[in-house]
Formats: C-alpha cells, sequence, structure tokens
C-alpha cells in the first residue's frame, strides 16, 4: 500500500515551479501600472485567488481531460470547459472583490472589463498546464510503449536462441555418431567430453541476453574444436582477441552464425587437397567492439548456388540476420554486419555498440 501513496518529489518540485513562475509572470504583468507600496497587496490578491485557479486546472487536467478528451467524448468536454471558464471567470471578480473589502471594509463590484486582462490570463494558464499534462501524458506512454516494445523484443532474442541450441546438438551428434560408426572409441569418448563441456556451456548462457566476449571466445573454441575433430585435414582455425575486448559484451552465440557460415558455406566446399583457414579477431575501438570472421573458402554467391541445387530453392533468411534485426529494432545503437570478398579470401565485419544495452530507468 505504501507504493500507491509515495510522493514522488520530482513531481511536486515541477508543479510547484511552475504555479512559482505563474505568480512571477502575473508581478511583471502588473509591475508597469503597480505602486510600490501596492507590492504586498498585489501577492495578497494572487494567492487568494491561486486556490480556485489551482483548483480549475487540476480539474480539468486530472478529470476532464482523462475521461472526455482521451475517449473523444465532446460535447461533455465542451460542456466542463465551459463550466469551469465560468467558475473562473466569477471567481477571479469575486476575489478582487473580497480583497477590496477586507482592505477597505466596504463592498462594491468590480467592473468586468477591469478584469478581463486578469481572466484571459487565468485562461492561459490554465491552457498551459493542461497542455503540459497532455504532453507529458503523452511523453509517458511512449516510454511505456517503447519499454514494451523492448521486453518483445527481448523475449524473441530468446526465443531465437532456443531455437539455435537443438541445431548445435544436431550437428554435434553427427559428429558422435561419424567417430563411432568409424570405431575409434578413444576420439568417441574425447569428443563426448568434449561437447558435454561445449553443452553445458550453451545451457549456462543461454537465458542470458549477453555475455562477456571471453565467454563467446570460449564457446567458439569449443565449437571450432568439435568440428576440427570431424574435418582434421581441411581446415585450420585460430582465434585472437586482445585483453582490453576481453571484458566487451556481447549476444551469445551471436559469431557463431558467421563461423558457421564460413566453415560450411566456404572453408567446407574447397577442392580436395585446399586447406582452408578460418581467422576470427576480436577487437575493441571506442564504443565498437569489431568481430572479424576470415575465410579463404569459397565465395558465398557460389555457396548460394550450391544451396539452392541441394535444397531446390532459395535459401530462408538465416538466424544470425533475424537476431541482429531484432536487436537493431529496440536499440538506437545499431550492430552492423558487413560481407566482403576479393580473390584470396571472405570477409565478415561486425561491429556491436558498447555498452550493449541501455536500458531505461524505471
Amino acid at each position: 500500500m505504501k507504493n500507491h501513496y509515495r510522493i514522488n518529489i520530482k513531481e511536486l518540485s515541477v508543479h510547484l515551479l511552475f504555479w512559482m513562475l505563474y505568480v512571477a509572470s502575473e508581478y511583471f504583468a502588473n509591475l508597469v501600472h503597480m505602486h510600490p507600496e501596492k507590492s504586498l497587496r498585489f501577492f495578497q490578491s494572487t494567492f487568494l485567488s491561486l486556490p480556485a485557479l489551482m483548483l480549475a486546472t487540476y480539474f480539468i487536467a486530472g478529470y476532464v481531460v482523462p475521461r472526455y478528451l482521451k475517449t473523444s467524448k465532446w460535447p461533455l468536454f465542451v460542456f466542463w470547459i465551459l463550466v469551469v471558464a465560468a467558475f473562473v471567470f466569477f471567481a477571479r471578480i469575486k476575489w478582487a472583490e473580497l480583497v477590496n473589502y477586507i482592505e477597505s471594509d466596504r463592498y462594491f463590484k468590480m467592473p468586468v472589463d477591469k478584469m478581463l486582462k486578469n481572466i484571459i490570463r487565468d485562461y492561459s494558464i490554465i491552457a498551459l498546464a493542461v497542455c503540459i499534462y497532455i504532453i507529458g501524458d503523452y511523453r509517458k506512454k511512449q516510454q511505456l510503449n517503447e519499454q514494451l516494445i523492448k521486453a518483445k523484443a527481448e523475449a524473441e532474442i530468446k526465443l531465437l536462441k532456443g531455437q539455435l541450441h537443438p541445431h548445435f546438438l544436431f550437428n554435434s551428434l553427427n559428429s558422435i555418431q561419424y567417430f563411432i560408426t568409424a570405431g575409434d572409441m578413444k576420439a568417441s569418448l574425447q569428443y563426448i567430453s568434449r561437447f558435454s563441456a561445449f553443452l553445458r556451456k550453451v545451457i549456462h548462457f543461454g537465458d542470458e541476453l549477453s555475455i562477456l566476449v571471453s565467454d563467446e571466445a570460449a564457446l567458439l573454441k569449443e565449437y571450432l574444436w568439435l568440428e576440427h575433430s570431424r574435418f582434421p585435414d581441411k581446415f585450420e582455425y585460430e582465434i585472437t582477441i586482445p585483453d582490453n575486448a576481453q571484458q566487451a559484451s556481447i549476444l551469445p552465440l551471436l559469431t557463431h552464425g558467421l563461423v558457421e557460415e564460413a566453415l560450411y558455406k566456404g572453408v567446407l566446399n574447397l577442392n580436395r587437397g585446399n586447406k582452408g583457414k578460418l581467422l576470427i579477431a576480436f577487437e575493441l575501438n571506442k564504443s565498437f567492439l569489431t568481430v572479424t570472421v576470415t575465410d579463404n573458402g569459397i565465395k558465398r554467391k557460389e555457396a548460394a548456388e550450391l544451396e539452392i541445387k541441394k535444397s531446390l530453392g532459395p535459401e530462408k533468411e538465416d538466424m544470425l540476420t533475424r537476431r541482429i534485426k531484432l536487436f537493431n529494432r529496440q536499440e538506437k545503437r545499431k550492430i552492423v554486419l558487413k560481407i566482403t570478398a576479393d580473390e584470396n579470401r571472405n570477409e565478415a565485419n561486425l561491429q556491436i555498440p558498447q555498452p550493449l544495452f541501455k536500458r531505461p530507468i524505471l
């Protein structure tokens, strides 16, 4: 229950500042034709009329706008605006008459034309306050909407990671089957041990939205060792990670997609006798982590043609691209993927902002 009645100091300060500015504006507006000895009378009059003005303002902002303007009940909205306008009109005049009575001990009616400027300023203040309220309410809804979009995107990212795990499992079980079929029990047991270690790491990081680069590199090492055990004569690999990049953050298994593509679409499609080379380099520059995956395999265009022949259709959008799109949809600073190729190599370059996530303060 305490949370429902907790005072928001920031909002209270904004309200106090608004009304202080109103009093100051009234003072300077009347300063030209006001005698210095009547300053005290002015502040008495202003503060006496302030409750009626505040009541009208908060009634419109807190009751009329939410119930009738936001729900498009225009007749009722206009009705209450006219009621409040009439209330402010008569309240301003009656308060002025009351102040005069307190000072002079006699009652006389205040001419409307004399109070017209003050009444118009009152209407302007109410309109300004209501506009500020509507804008503030709109911004709060926007922030809430952004938080909901982020939560949805984060849930989708986790879901995609969940879809990646069976893919790893399938490839690794194929590798175990390969060694058992070959009759190499020692290699089979070693492979199963390393595969179990790899699987434990995948499960460990499975619920994380981001992990350290050192952990991502460890996952890559385990994965590439498993694949190299299957194809020892087909390729060699190297992973470089400087000390300053160890603690940077990255989406779990993000680089795995690039490495797997370089391996299966490039290196392993080389002609017999040509040994593939796979280089993975992490580098931290200012506010970006750069991951570069280089291979000397066949070109991606040739690999795509092979895929079409094998699958009898074009390849669907890969998991890596989908994960990058999901991240970029929720964050202002984007992950950028660039893929280039020349006669001797293919290169994929990932630029990942640091820090990875910038969450709103709730």
